[in-house]
């Protein structure tokens, strides 16, 4: 016979008994199995997508960008400075891009779209693919335009149709199938058109402070520009500009900087997934191997070593996990590339939807690693059952938790690992599996504290069908344990990911009161205002507001250069804010510190500046400070005089700077003029009448954008509900399973009060009191801890109200209730329909 555990677990009859033995417990561990099936398929899903998308950005990286070098600017780049960039570079290539509104003819339709004007070869890297396939290359040579796919069937547009944009009519020339990389975030949220970059200085469009962006493409002689180079660009040209500067390597990981808290937040949702599914490992095991106490004592008397005993169930522990394991990975990979077919045509990039097979290998590997953890420890116990027990009725399998502390330590180690394959910060990393661990300790001691208060307070006054179903849930064999911590984790995990998808749909609500516009009108020229106002009024519809806009940067703070100012946020130097000037505070405004000032009192000193409360913050400054602003070209002193808390949810006009009338009237600028349209149509009438009268004025539809973004997010949150799913899935096995143990407990239980006397009704009404506090109580759990989760992203994250859902919360509660009471009463059928006869007999 084999002398240890290592060469046991390869003994031929180890094999045979771990089959033989099985036999009759077969069902019960599949239905444990099905637990590591759902951990490890989320396991692996989560971390191929990660994968997928990595690689697609790694071998793609010039592609994302079409260039070695772009070049950024709200302000047209100077002719000499583009004479001095061009003889740096290979290639060169202009963009400008803007939105504006384009009308279809000869209907008349009207759209806002982001114009993009190029000029020269770009893209350098990548391809642009039209429909026709020559209509890129006839672009660059012959006046027209492009279009998304989408649009031209939205209008019923063709090949060959016309348009009108400011004061020009271009031909369609083709549809856009794969674009050229967006360099504006707004292209995302109104659909694209492409022309000449000398039609669009034909069109009128562009004013002296349109809201436009322009862009230099650059093919270096040596390849993508390193950090040295774009240091010293920014050092020569002086950045007079406010020119941003990328590179491959930049888009790149700006792009892994952009999913990086959603696969941190997927990462910890597999994490979950996975110790449930562990957690139902150690339960099935631990279950099956009391049930085979006298076996293994019997085995002990024939003289069969404790290792060799013990290697008999860690064997079927093995091909339990295994199997699950590959069935998981399997069911991961179907995830993995369905997921990437579902957003195919909403990635930046193109990602092949096919396995990451050695990541599927590595997660399959380290999920079976964890599975086995958790069994080693019921494992242990196996080898404490001594021949005596043989003796003694009912021998149980319990104590000596101390000697698990090894591999309580080796399983943290690997959740601990795990977590650091999903976020390489190792604080971070042990933050999740700490609040994980938090999680299930939080459950735990809700459990055991239900099964030190049900032995307390159930009293002999109660009626005896409520103290029979209560006391179940501490005496020997109960379920109270590993159901709290299946539902209730379950529930918990959905819920938080419900009610954040609520706090998300409240962020992108419209109000609906009648202050608040839905429509807003840019670039409104000084002398066109009055017209803007009459035309919108002619419509029949209100003009809301309307406001002056002026561009200008922050030069220093408090006489220190922004770009040294310590603290202060990279973005606020590279930012270009559009302020206003008014004597007013709006409704959706708060005076929180400070003076409110209509005019301006002493012209020779700094004029007076409110700020809002958390630009305030990330400029570091208060009442009294100083701030020195450029204002195209300008510089303007200002003081901050007041602090304004801002409603930015009701979609106002809003600003981060307010100025008093009397400082930038003589400023370039222009106005926004706001309405609000009760629906599609009437918006389109009156897109079309702007078109006609005022063709540089823009409409933006807010509805339109934020149907985009709301599609956008639910296509995110399609996929999170599916992998949380699999948390739930996770645990619903180990409910079944503990069910199914409960129920040989139940059954003895059962024939004993027959006999005494009960009916098969009180049965079923103990049964159904035990199910109804278990499900009560987890499903309590789980919703409090979703509450509290709630609450936190509501207050750190969304800045939203902290009040649930509480419709949302009582359909949780119920249905995990409902689960609890009808699965218990489900599998406890024929608990009732044993004779009483059987305990005489000693069969039950």
């Amino acid at each position: 016979m084999p002398r240890s555990l290592a060469t046991a677990l390869f003994h031929p009859w180890t094999w045979r008994m771990a089959w033989r033995d099985s036999r009759s417990q077969r069902v019960r561990l599949v239905i444990f199995a099905l637990a590591i099936v759902s951990g490890i398929a989320a396991l692996v899903a989560i971390h191929s997508l990660k994968a997928s998308v990595q690689t697609g950005i790694e071998t793609q990286a010039k592609a994302l960008l079409g260039s070695d070098l772009q070049i950024s600017s709200r302000r047209p780049v100077k002719a000499e400075d583009f004479a001095r960039l061009s003889a740096m570079a290979r290639n060169i290539s202009r963009e400008t891009t803007f939105p504006s509104m384009v009308k279809f003819l000869p209907g008349g339709g009207a759209r806002l779209v982001q114009v993009r004007g190029i000029e020269g070869g770009y893209p350098f890297y990548g391809t642009v693919e039209t429909t026709p396939a020559d209509a890129w290359q006839r672009l660059k040579s012959e006046p027209g335009i492009l279009f998304e796919p989408a649009l031209l069937d939205q209008f019923q547009a063709k090949v060959g149709d016309e348009v009108e944009l400011g004061g020009l009519r271009l031909k369609i020339l083709g549809a856009v199938d794969k674009p050229a990389p967006r360099g504006s975030r707004f292209s995302g949220f109104a659909p694209e058109a492409y022309v000449r970059l000398a039609d669009v200085e034909a069109s009128g469009l562009l004013g002296s402070n349109s809201m436009s962006n322009h862009q230099l493409h650059l093919e270096m002689p040596g390849g993508p520009a390193s950090k040295e180079l774009k240091d010293k660009i920014r050092a020569e040209f002086k950045d007079d500009g406010g020119w941003r500067l990328e590179t491959p390597d930049d888009r790149r990981e700006n792009l892994g900087d952009a999913l990086e808290n959603f696969q941190r937040f997927l990462g910890l949702l597999a994490l979950a997934s996975l110790v449930l599914g562990a957690i139902g490992v150690a339960g099935a095991v631990h279950s099956h191997v009391k049930r085979r106490v006298p076996t293994i004592a019997i085995l002990r008397c024939l003289g069969c070593p404790a290792h060799l005993a013990a290697a008999i169930y860690v064997v079927q522990a093995a091909v339990l996990g295994l199997a699950g394991a590959l069935l998981g990975a399997g069911l991961g990979i179907a995830l993995q590339t369905g997921t990437l077919a579902y957003f195919k045509d909403s990635l930046p990039i193109t990602v092949a939807p096919s396995p990451e097979w050695k990541v599927v290998a590595q997660t399959t590997a380290a999920g079976f690693a964890v599975c086995c953890g958790f069994a080693l420890v019921p494992l242990l116990k196996i080898r404490r059952i001594s021949p005596a027990a043989t003796l003694r009725g009912g021998a149980t399998l319990g104590g000596g938790a101390w000697r698990a502390l090894p591999v309580y330590l080796l399983l943290v180690g690997l959740l601990v690992m795990l977590a650091l394959t999903n976020d390489s910060n190792w604080k971070r990393a042990l933050s999740m599996v700490g609040g994980l661990a938090l999680a299930f300790a939080v459950l735990a001691a809700v459990a055991r504290g239900l099964m030190f208060l049900t032995r307390r307070v159930v009293s002999p006054r109660w009626p005896y069908l409520l103290r029979q179903g209560v006391s179940n849930l501490h005496r020997p064999g109960n379920q109270t344990l590993l159901f709290l911590l299946s539902l209730g984790l379950g529930s918990f995990l959905l819920v938080t990911i419900l009610l954040a998808g609520n706090l998300l749909n409240g962020k992108l609500s419209l109000n609906t009161s009648v202050e608040s516009p839905n429509l807003y009108l840019i670039d409104v020229q000084p002398d066109q205002e009055a017209g803007v106002r009459k035309t919108v009024e002619g419509q029949g519809l209100p003009v809301l507001e309307s406001a002056p806009m002026v561009t200008m940067r922050i030069e220093s703070v408090r006489g220190i250069p922004v770009r040294d100012a310590p603290g202060v946020p990279r973005w606020v130097v590279r930012r270009e804010f559009r302020s206003t000037y008014r004597d007013f505070m709006n409704p959706t405004e708060t005076l929180v510190a400070g003076e409110w000032h209509k005019s301006v009192p002493d012209p020779a000193g700094p004029v007076p500046l409110s700020l809002e409360e958390e630009i305030a913050k990330d400029l570091k400054v208060g009442i009294g400070d100083e701030i020195s602003l450029d204002v195209q070209g300008v510089s303007v002193k200002a003081k901050v005089t007041s602090l304004r808390k801002v409603d930015w949810s009701r979609f106002n006009l809003n600003f981060f700077m307010v100025f008093p009338p009397g400082v930038l009237e003589d400023a370039p600028g222009f106005h926004v003029v706001t309405t609000k349209t009760p629906d599609a149509k009437t918006s389109g009438e009156l897109q079309r009448a702007l078109v006609k009268e005022f063709a540089n004025v823009t409409a933006i539809d807010l509805t339109l954008i934020l149907e985009t973004v709301r599609d956008i997010l639910g296509k995110i949150s399609t996929v999170v509900s599916v992998l949380a799913g699999f948390t739930v899935l996770a645990g619903l096995p180990i409910v079944v399973g503990t069910l199914l143990n409960g129920r040989d407990v139940r059954l003895k239980e059962s024939v004993l009060l027959r006999t005494l006397g009960a009916s098969a009704r009180q049965v079923r009404i103990i049964l159904t009191i035990e199910y109804a506090a278990l499900g009560l109580l987890s499903a309590l759990t789980g919703v409090l801890l979703a509450v509290a989760a709630n609450a936190a992203l509501a207050k750190f994250v969304f800045k939203a109200s902290m009040w649930p859902d509480f419709g949302l919360l009582g359909i949780a509660f119920a249905t995990a209730t409902g689960v609890s009471v009808i699965g218990g009463l489900l599998l406890s059928r024929g608990v009732c329909g044993h004779p009483p006869l059987e305990i005489l007999r000693g069969g039950a």
